[in-house]
C-alpha cells in the first residue's frame, strides 16, 4: 500500500521530468539528435513512472475513503444495536432487542453489521466471517 515514501517517489519523478523538460527547452539547436532522443526517452520514462505511482496513490485514497465511510456508518449504528444472548439486534421502540440477529464477532471486532443466516436446523452462520452460532442463541426477535 502506498505511503509517504510512495508520494515522495512520485514527487521525485515529477521533478526529474520537469528538469528534463527544462533542459530540452533551454538547449540550443546544437544538441545532437541522439542526445535529444535520449532525453526524450528519459522524460517519457519518468512520466510513465509518475503515472503508475499516482494510480497507486489514487487507489489507496479510494480504499481509505471507503473505510472511513464504513466506520462512519458503524459509528451511526453504534447506538441502534444491543447485545442479546449471542448476537446483536436492532433496538426497538420499547428499547428491547428486535429483528434479525447480527454477528457478534463482526460487530465487536470490525464494527460491521453482518446478518446471520441459517446453516442447518440448529445452527446459524455469519456469511462474512464464518462464525457458527447455535440457533437457540441467535434467532429473530
Amino acid at each position: 500500500m502506498p505511503d509517504l515514501a510512495t508520494v515522495a517517489t512520485v514527487l521525485s519523478s515529477v521533478k526529474t521530468a520537469t528538469d528534463i523538460a527544462k533542459f530540452l527547452r533551454e538547449s540550443d539547436l546544437s544538441l545532437e539528435r541522439a542526445e535529444l532522443k535520449s532525453k526524450l526517452a528519459d522524460l517519457i520514462g519518468a512520466l510513465a513512472d509518475t503515472k503508475i505511482e499516482l494510480v497507486e496513490v489514487q487507489e489507496t485514497l479510494a480504499a481509505k475513503d471507503k473505510r472511513i465511510a464504513e466506520l462512519e456508518e458503524a459509528f451511526q449504528s453504534k447506538d441502534t444495536l444491543v447485545r442479546f444472548s449471542d448476537a446483536f439486534y436492532e433496538v426497538g421502540a420499547d428499547g428491547k432487542p428486535t429483528g434479525i440477529p447480527y454477528c457478534l464477532r463482526c460487530w465487536e471486532s470490525d464494527h460491521r453489521k453482518r446478518q446471520l443466516v441459517e446453516k442447518t436446523f440448529d445452527k446459524k452462520v455469519c456469511t462474512s466471517c464464518g462464525h457458527l452460532y447455535a440457533s437457540g442463541n441467535a434467532y429473530p426477535l
